[in-house]
């Protein structure tokens, strides 16, 4: 590994502290869930193998949560 993809794992790595932080913080100000954290990850385009690095979760956790928010989405939609 060279030098420029250790800088570049170093400025991911702490950017995914900051979202992290913020989630966090969001959370802090009123009961925010883990399930709105995700949502609000992937509708920015955040895969799920980010967002399970991001949140420190497993991905099947994460594709698990994805997959009942769209099928209570989808519900919501016929009902």
């Amino acid at each position: 590994m060279d030098s420029m993809d250790k800088s570049n794992e170093d400025v991911i790595k702490r950017l995914d502290i900051l979202i992290s932080l913020v989630l966090e913080q969001s959370s802090a100000q009123g009961l925010f869930p883990m399930s709105d954290k995700i949502r609000k990850l992937a509708d920015l385009g955040v895969t799920p193998a980010d967002i399970a690095r991001i949140l420190r979760k497993p991905l099947n956790y994460i594709t698990a949560t994805l997959s009942q928010l769209k099928t209570r989405k989808r519900r919501a939609k016929d009902g």
